[in-house]
């Protein structure tokens, strides 16, 4: 294998028969909102840590199509999706947020976030929640423990580009079995939903949002299978129908598969290429990055550090483009999802 094979993510052929997900409807159950208690999640300083710094970036190939719509991850509003990281682990830059500005395939440069160094928050998504343009960030604080005195709290940072403004508080859940995993504008009145999916049960919902208030929950077929887990949606519309869909990768087996959704309603299912779990790869984030108005999958490996996207052509995968790698596997790939 060459220098420019090894960084870029080697897929299995998919079997004749297409994947699919074992689904039923899920039941009653739904992640139930909690009254807030505590503070606000306030930023704690910036911190710029080195090494964030990218390697000398591979050659990638860049598109000349414009960008067809803003993406739910624009932080400078130049029409293409950007990456959010988090520095987990114990370096002493622990917490720090970091911004890559992307311009297409390739990085662009390093924009610092406020720092949160308490590492029960994590960054569940990114979107416009309050309607100012602005792309914004959603947390949650889903760490069960007895010293974690803000377990289930959910906010969202308001941004104004990549500048911090305000925090606002959404019901808390503190069933640590639930988990957010990405925000998409499901029922089309122009604020991003949240995705939920339930690590025991295998139930899956979705939070129907107007802004940062919650107007009600829609169930979506449940998923018992524990090695299945959602991976994000964000404006990943695969099909073309006007709505988010929502991608799944089996940690155990290595398959890939996106859920073809009719506004809040499963449609269907079609299978990706698969990727073997233990090579490292994680599935990350998802945003158009091409220009060609489909989303593509960004990934990361983190044995190796290696950063790939996969430029989709629908729900085919296209080719694939190498992004600069980033060593320390702390440095968690957070967003677009």
């Amino acid at each position: 294998m060459n220098a420019m094979d090894s960084k870029r993510l080697v897929y299995l052929p998919l079997l004749t028969a297409a994947l699919t997900l074992n689904v039923t409807m899920a039941g009653a159950v739904e992640p139930a909102p909690e009254a807030l208690s505590g503070p606000t999640l306030q930023p704690e300083g910036l911190i710029a840590p080195p090494e964030i710094a990218p390697r000398t970036a591979p050659a990638a190939t860049t598109s000349t199509v414009p960008s067809l719509r803003a993406l739910n991850s624009d932080f400078n509003s130049d029409g293409i999706p950007d990456i959010v990281w988090r520095l987990r682990g114990n370096s002493t830059s622990k917490g720090a947020n970091v911004l890559w500005l992307m311009n297409g395939t390739s990085y662009a440069s390093t924009v610092t976030l406020p720092a949160v160094t308490d590492l029960n928050w994590f960054i569940a998504g990114t979107g416009d929640f309050n309607g100012d343009g602005n792309t914004d960030i959603l947390w949650r604080n889903n760490k069960p423990g007895p010293t974690n005195t803000q377990q289930g709290r959910i906010v969202v940072w308001l941004m104004d580009g990549s500048t911090y403004l305000s925090t606002v508080d959404l019901p808390g859940v503190s069933d640590g079995d639930w988990h957010i995993r990405g925000a998409g504008d499901f029922d089309g009145n122009g604020s991003p939903d949240i995705v939920w999916r339930n690590y025991v049960t295998g139930a899956n919902t979705l939070w129907l949002m107007e802004g940062a208030n919650l107007l009600q929950t829609s169930a979506l077929p449940s998923v018992g299978d524990q090695g299945w887990n959602i991976f994000g949606s964000g404006d990943g519309d695969f099909d073309g129908n006007g709505s988010p869909d929502i991608v799944w990768r089996n940690e155990v087996t290595g398959a890939n598969t996106i859920w073809l959704m009719n506004g809040t309603t499963f449609g269907g299912a079609v299978s990706l290429p698969v990727v073997v779990p233990n090579a490292g790869w994680q599935l990350n984030a998802f945003g158009d990055y091409s220009g060609d108005g489909k989303p593509d999958l960004v990934w990361r490996n983190y044995t190796t550090g290696a950063n790939t996207l996969w430029l989709m052509n629908g729900t085919a995968l296209g080719s694939t483009v190498a992004l600069p790698a980033v060593a320390s596997p702390d440095w968690k790939l957070e967003s677009p999802r």
